[in-house]
């Protein structure tokens, strides 16, 4: 009876319909990566559910060499996974049951809603089209420009296969690559380069974005844009200009300091802009300095805006937060920003999402070092900021590393997987999953009492 009631109240839960979506076609693509017609060689389990989850969860982080280790097959599997685990597993669930005439539950509606954008629209099936649309557009665009580009060095049909796979996983900011080295020997090409980079802001920016955008368009409608949409797209660029010149300024004397100043720029934007969340390098990240790695570690904690395709704490949250010690500090008692009051429920969610975040990181952190070889500081040699790097990365979704993930044994995969499936499906939404199937609603308070902070 227990067991039926908890499966009862989850079945009611959009957060629950994601946990489970996500978890069912992980393990649907585990099983078909580990078919042996999937992979040349040797490949276990464990490697193929951490390839499906990295692939599904848009991380890449990668155990195995993707490129030398698929086949044509098991490579189309990790690109379809890249684009549900982009877009989300409820987005295509919907989808077809539009497309087969079958009606769509409300907590179906309520998952793409809050997936996507801040505020209710009258027909969700018009925002699934704008998504659609411009997913298939952005990627098309992006699949012919590499084609193209690739085409310089590989057959048309290899050319085209590259691109299409780059242009999924960029604009999905999973960062598998086909190529055996990834994209490091395109690190002078400013065209390979810039295409990437765009295609990756376009999935980073925000459905929300493209949507108030392409209604405003479509509508004529005029006046100031929504306060969602000015504070993403300020923070969004704030962000990459503070993490381009961070990188050029620690790395003009050491790793890029052989390169002409406009190559430097190149590298520097490059991963400024790959570091929230796609994964991508076109240089060792092993070379870079601790000043580099920590500069690109606080990027993917923040990641990229909500209602996109990559993960992190997001660019509003972190925005939000300092709105409010600003608003604060000002003396008011709401959090103002653009003249305009924040609901306190939305700040609770921002302030409570950062310190699971935060707790999550290094609770996962302290598990990943525990697992590893146990030795003196004095000869860890940066062991510690490894094991910090990879641990931020898979709960950012990002895939960038220093070298650690291939090396890491039976339990410190396993453990990857789960942050990288927490980092993906929600924090905040396995929580509320969790509290609602093990609790019931106290409508009711203690009696209060003062106590001193800072």
């Amino acid at each position: 009876m227990e067991v039926y009631l908890i499966s009862k109240r989850l079945r009611g839960q959009p957060a629950a319909l994601v946990l489970i979506g996500f978890g069912l076609m992980d393990a649907l693509g585990t099983g078909l990566l580990y078919l042996p017609f999937s992979h040349q060689g040797p490949l276990s389990l464990v490697d193929s559910l951490f390839t499906a989850t990295s692939a599904l969860c848009v991380t890449g982080l990668t155990v195995v060499n993707t490129a030398q280790t698929f086949t044509s097959f098991g490579k189309a599997i990790i690109l379809i996974l890249m684009q549900i685990g982009g877009l989300g597993v409820m987005t295509f669930s919907v989808l077809l049951a539009y497309t087969l005439g079958r009606p769509v539950r409300l907590t179906d509606r309520v998952v793409i809603q809050e997936s996507f954008l801040h505020r209710r629209v009258p027909d969700i099936r018009y925002l699934i089209g704008v998504v659609l649309v411009f997913t298939m557009i952005a990627e098309t665009a992006s699949a012919l420009l590499l084609g193209i580009l690739f085409l310089r060095e590989f057959p048309a049909g290899q050319a085209f296969s590259h691109g299409i796979f780059h242009a999924v996983s960029a604009f999905c900011n999973a960062g598998f690559s086909t190529l055996p080295e990834g994209l490091v020997p395109y690190r002078d090409d400013w065209a390979i380069n810039i295409v990437i980079m765009l295609t990756i802001l376009l999935g980073n920016t925000g459905f929300a974005v493209i949507y108030e955008l392409v209604d405003r368009l479509l509508r004529r409608q005029r006046g100031p844009f929504s306060v969602h949409f000015r504070l993403t797209v300020m923070t969004h660029l704030f962000l990459i200009v503070l993490g381009a010149a961070g990188v050029f300024y620690f790395e003009s004397s050491t790793t890029l300091g052989s390169l002409p100043v406009a190559n430097r720029a190149l590298v520097a934007f490059f991963h400024s802009v790959s570091a929230r969340t796609a994964g991508f390098n076109t240089v060792d990240i092993a070379s870079f300095t601790e000043d580099t790695l920590y500069l690109l570690l606080l990027l993917m904690f923040i990641g990229a805006c909500p209602g996109s395709t990559g993960g992190g704490l997001k660019t509003t949250t972190v925005a939000l937060l300092w709105f409010t010690a600003i608003s604060r500090l000002r003396g008011f008692t709401r959090t103002v920003v653009f003249k305009r009051s924040i609901p306190e429920s939305t700040v609770q969610r921002a302030v409570a999402l950062f310190v699971i975040m935060v707790v999550v990181a290094l609770t996962a952190h302290l598990a990943l070092m525990l697992i590893g070889p146990n030795v003196p500081f004095s000869q860890a040699r940066s062991q510690f900021l490894a094991y910090l790097f990879e641990t931020i990365s898979a709960l950012g979704t990002v895939g960038l590393s220093v070298g650690l993930t291939p090396h890491l044994g039976l339990a410190g995969k396993l453990l990857v997987c789960l942050v990288m499936f927490l980092g993906r499906v929600g924090l905040l939404s396995v929580l509320s999953v969790l509290a609602r199937v093990t609790t019931r609603p106290r409508p009711y308070y203690y009696a209060q009492e003062n106590l001193m902070v800072g």
